[in-house]
């Protein structure tokens, strides 16, 4: 059996074009639900944020690099990246965090 991989977070962020929200909840309405039904996608879902609106956050948690390297190739990715341009108002921030260790909330009761 292999070592286990790291699990992965992507955080990524977005602001919609004035006028263009509607395509925006579009485009992630279907990249949210296609994204969810790959292997390795433990989570993955866009959330607006508070007090900004159309700025969105996309959460994004992947069992392994390898999940999310095979997520980067499929085509629905490749179509919401084409879509975006015409939606957003400035390129989006994304990042990747490698999880070293997860564990409870303090003050959960879990052990």
């Amino acid at each position: 059996m292999g070592e286990e991989q790291p699990g992965v977070i992507v955080i990524g962020r977005v602001t919609c074009r004035p006028g263009q929200r509607e395509q925006l909840l579009a485009l992630m309405t279907e990249m949210q639900e296609r994204s969810r039904e790959e292997e390795g996608c433990i989570r993955y879902g866009f959330f607006e944020a508070v007090g900004a609106e159309n700025e969105f956050v996309a959460v994004e948690e992947w069992a392994s690099r390898e999940a999310l390297d095979r997520h980067f190739a499929q085509p629905h990715l490749q179509d919401f990246v084409r879509g975006l341009p015409d939606a957003i108002a400035e390129r989006p921030s994304v990042a990747l965090h490698e999880i070293a260790s997860t564990g409870p909330f303090p003050g959960t009761g879990a052990a």
